[in-house]
């Protein structure tokens, strides 16, 4: 299957641009290598760490020129301006299911970008929409560590997961760039990030999602349209305007990473109380593969919880008797009332 797409213009560009970072000899080749590493240090945590760092550097060298960005045409149009904000999370990256996999991860994502673009376009109707926040919201990849089956599940070795998530992080922000004036991008860890077991003696900032995004990061290269920072905090500020928010990956509430939705609003709640020292509205999360929202005691601010783009999760589907279909969230943001205006569950299936 391939996404839809649209007539390009200059408000809704062509897609080939942004689908032209394709593996070369040399990138196998640096792959093979790198592999053999991992498998060589898997027993030593802190050389996997080493290795995975290494492995950035020869997936850069190999990918090569990176072709140039267009930038839209500025909208000098009078009105009150919105900024788009894209909460990306839980792509799982190499999981592999009756029904997903690494193809299907991008074919979908590529959809979200498409659909964004569209939805963008409406806004634009009404009123100017010249910037966009991405949050990245943890759990890209799926990782090696988190159950014994898990190697078992997979299409890519934690260095494929690596490489390729990477790049289409980098691709979806390339084409953010495309479409908005200015772009900034605030990532957070999951908890399938983690490398090595829970009893592992490593920071926790030493995350995979962190490495996937320094990665795709250099992809994209400078820019001065972009803010794209790292950091090693557990809970990311988002700030557009006088609109505040905490972007959580949703692991950090509950025992062992899960937490009913009582739990969840209450935790958020004392967050904002006082508990939490940064003064916020609203609170983003994924990890639970659904797309929900709760309301704050406050009647003001919300948890909004965003699904994933995995599908057919035979651990929630066996253990919890759950199910989602595959889907990402679009806000638009008023930066001078400091409040979410318009929402989207962006369903992601063909």
């Amino acid at each position: 299957m391939t996404p839809p797409s649209s007539k390009p213009n200059a408000q809704n560009p062509d897609l080939s641009e942004f689908h032209a970072l394709t593996e070369s000899e040399e990138l196998r080749r640096q792959l093979t290598d790198v592999q053999a590493k991992l498998r060589k240090s898997r027993s030593e945590k802190t050389a996997l760490v080493e290795a995975v760092h290494d492995g950035a550097k020869d997936a850069l060298t190999a990918l090569g020129p990176v072709p140039i960005i267009k930038a839209p045409k500025a909208d000098r149009r009078k009105g009150k301006p919105e900024v788009a904000l894209w909460h990306l999370t839980d792509w799982q990256g190499a999981k592999v299911t009756t029904s997903y996999n690494t193809d299907v991860m991008r074919e979908r994502i590529m959809r979200f970008c498409d659909k964004a673009a569209r939805l963008t376009e409406l806004q634009r109707a009404h009123h100017p929409v010249k910037d966009c926040v991405i949050m990245l919201g943890g759990d890209m990849m799926e990782g090696i560590f988190n159950f014994p089956s898990q190697p078992f599940e997979i299409d890519g070795t934690l260095f494929s997961q690596f490489s390729s998530v990477a790049r289409l992080e980098a691709e979806v922000v390339r084409f953010a760039l495309s479409l908005y004036e200015n772009v900034e991008v605030i990532q957070e860890w999951g908890n399938h990030g983690r490398l090595g077991s829970k009893r592992a003696v490593l920071p926790r900032s030493d995350n995979m999602d962190r490495m996937i995004a320094e990665l795709a990061r250099t992809i994209v290269g400078p820019d001065d349209r972009l803010i794209w920072e790292d950091s090693e905090e557990d809970i990311q500020h988002v700030e557009i305007g006088n609109y505040r928010a905490l972007l959580i990956h949703g692991d950090e509430i509950g025992r062992n990473g899960f937490a009913s939705p009582t739990t969840i609003v209450k935790h958020v709640a004392n967050w904002k109380s006082g508990a939490y020292p940064w003064t916020f509205r609203d609170c983003y999360l994924g990890h639970y593969h659904n797309h929900m929202e709760w309301s704050l005691p406050d009647g003001r601010g919300a948890v909004y919880q965003t699904g994933s783009t995995e599908s057919d999760n035979r651990y929630a589907r066996e253990t919890m008797a759950a199910s989602a279909q595959p889907s990402q969230r679009l806000h638009f943001v008023e930066p001078e009332k400091g409040r979410v205006t318009a929402q989207f569950k962006v369903e992601l299936e063909a």
